[in-house]
């Protein structure tokens, strides 16, 4: 008597027998509570603290009068906040680039084909790139005033050009981290929605004082005092974030 096996039946212990095999997530990468929560950001806000700190020591305390002496103001100034600037500067400028690689990142994996998500990184690394300038001018000070290591190779006529920069310099870059605040409020808003509300309604606030002291005045600098705190604040949320992070 022969017995025929039908080929279609399970044979205990293979593959058949077990079933399929468990399907892996489409996406690629777990959600927020299996992998924790996203540390990149963190360099944003480490980027926005320093890069305002940077401006803060490295304003010299002045009076209206001392200004309007022109070149003689040099003779008022120290070179110690400048160093200390510079330094929280460069610390400022490689944060802010580390945090432009994290949103790009972010942007190919959540919003690839979103203008606004293409262009947020764009607008940080503008801004690192802009501010590494006038944070290396504040070097320059501090190597040519009286105490540092060049002193005397600079006329006071050529130290009083880099001070004049220095006035608004440090604050301009930020114009780019506006543009890219407008970004977050858009995928916020708009079609995507890859980002929770309330960072757009931070980015909307945040972006009304610069451009209203622009508009009316040509105030350039008013930017780079509202943008660190944007910049803070999303980037703590976007740590924190599971929408963001989704």
């Amino acid at each position: 008597m022969t017995t025929t096996l039908n080929p279609t039946e399970a044979v205990p212990g293979s593959r058949e027998h077990r079933g399929p095999a468990p399907q892996s997530d489409p996406s690629g990468s777990p959600g927020p509570t299996e992998r924790g929560h996203a540390r990149w950001p963190l360099f944003g806000a480490v980027g926005a603290v320093a890069a305002f700190a940077s401006v803060i020591v490295s304003m010299p305390t002045l009076t209206e009068e001392e200004y309007a002496t022109g070149v003689r103001v040099i003779d008022e100034l120290e070179r110690g906040g400048y160093h200390l600037g510079f330094l929280l500067g460069l610390v400022s400028v490689g944060c802010l680039w580390v945090a432009s690689s994290g949103w790009k990142r972010w942007a190919e994996q959540r919003v690839p084909d979103s203008l606004a998500g293409r262009t947020l990184a764009q607008g940080l690394a503008a801004t690192a790139t802009i501010n590494v300038i006038f944070t290396c001018l504040m070097g320059s000070m501090a190597l040519y005033l009286p105490g540092g290591t060049d002193e005397g190779w600079l006329s006071d006529q050529a130290i009083f050009t880099n001070f004049t920069l220095l006035d608004f310099g440090t604050l301009l870059g930020w114009w780019g981290a506006a543009v890219s605040a407008i970004c977050v409020a858009v995928l916020a808003f708009g079609k995507t929605k890859a980002l929770p509300r309330w960072m757009g309604v931070v980015s909307v606030v945040l972006l009304l004082p610069p451009f209203l002291m622009a508009i009316p005045t040509g105030l350039p600098g008013f930017v780079g005092f509202t943008m660190p705190i944007w910049l803070l604040t999303i980037s703590i949320g976007m740590v924190f974030s599971r929408k963001a992070q989704a």
